[in-house]
C-alpha cells in the first residue's frame, strides 16, 4: 500500500451535486411562483363569480348576500376576541384525515394540540412528531379542503324547508352559511400557518390559494339545498370570466 498516495478528490463532485440540487430547488420555487400566479386570479375571479350570483337573488326584501355577510364578520369577531371552536375543527379534520386515507393511502398529521397547542402526531414506530404531514400532499391537504358544517347547514336547510315557510328559515341559514364559511377558512388558515416555517412562501400561497378554491367549489356545489335559485354553472361561468379579465388586466399593465 502506497502510504503517500493521494486521498481521492471528492470536492468537484460534491461541489457539482450541490450545484445540481441548488438548480432544481430554484426551478421548482420558479414553477410553484409561477402556478401562484396562476391559482390567484382564479380564486379571486371565482369568489366574485359566486358573489355575483348570490347577489342576483333575495328574500323578504333583504340579500341573500347580507345575510351571509353578517355571519362571516359575526364569526370573525368572536374568533378574534372571544372563542376559537378548535374542537370543532379538530373532529371534522380527523374525521376526513381518516377518509383520505382509506381513499388515497398513506398518513396524515393529527391536528389534536398538546396543552402548549403544538401540533402532534405519532409515527409508525410510536414516536411523536413535529405534525408534519407524511405520504402524498394529496392526502395530507384534503381534510381541508372540506367545508363540513357549511354542507350539513345546507342540507338541514333543505331539509326545513320541506316543512317550513322559506320566509322563516332563509335568513338564519344563510347567516350561519356566513359563519361557518368563515369558520372553516380561518381555522384553515391558522392550521396551515403553524406549519408556515416549513415551507417557502410561494408553497403557503399555493397551497392556501388550492384550498381556498377547492373550498369554494365544494360550498357552491351545495349552496342550491340552501338558495334554490342559485346556480353553480352560472357562478361557475362568471368566475372564469372574471379571472380572465384579471389575467388581461395584469398583461396590459405589466407588457403594455
Amino acid at each position: 500500500m502506497d502510504v503517500f498516495a493521494s486521498p481521492p478528490r471528492c470536492g468537484p463532485i460534491l461541489m457539482g451535486k450541490n450545484s445540481s440540487n441548488r438548480l432544481q430547488t430554484f426551478f421548482a420555487r420558479l414553477v410553484k411562483g409561477l402556478m401562484v400566479a396562476i391559482v390567484l386570479p382564479i380564486a379571486i375571479g371565482l369568489f366574485q363569480g359566486i358573489l355575483q350570483q348570490i347577489d342576483r337573488v333575495s328574500v323578504a326584501g333583504v340579500a341573500y348576500h347580507d345575510w351571509i355577510t353578517r355571519g362571516f364578520v359575526t364569526y370573525v369577531w368572536l374568533h378574534l376576541l372571544l372563542y376559537r371552536p378548535a374542537a370543532l375543527f379538530r373532529i371534522s379534520h380527523r374525521m376526513f384525515s381518516v377518509l383520505a386515507i382509506w381513499l388515497f393511502g398513506g398518513q396524515v398529521a393529527s391536528v389534536e394540540q398538546s396543552g402548549s397547542g403544538s401540533a402532534k402526531g405519532r409515527s409508525a414506530k410510536g414516536e411523536r412528531s413535529e405534525g408534519i404531514a407524511q405520504g402524498s400532499p394529496l392526502v395530507a391537504f384534503s381534510p381541508y379542503v372540506i367545508p363540513l358544517y357549511t354542507i350539513l347547514v345546507c342540507a338541514v336547510a333543505w331539509i326545513l324547508t320541506r316543512w317550513w315557510d322559506r320566509a322563516f328559515v332563509d335568513g338564519p341559514i344563510t347567516f350561519l352559511i356566513g359563519v361557518t364559511s368563515a369558520f372553516h377558512w380561518i381555522m384553515t388558515a391558522d392550521e396551515l400557518q403553524q406549519q408556515r416555517s416549513r415551507w417557502h412562501v410561494e408553497t403557503y400561497l399555493l397551497a392556501l390559494g388550492l384550498v381556498f378554491i377547492v373550498t369554494l367549489l365544494v360550498g357552491a356545489l351545495c349552496l342550491p339545498w340552501a338558495i334554490p335559485e342559485f346556480s353553480f354553472i352560472q357562478a361557475l361561468a362568471d368566475g372564469v370570466s372574471n379571472a380572465h379579465a384579471i389575467y388581461a388586466t395584469v398583461f396590459q399593465r405589466v407588457f403594455l
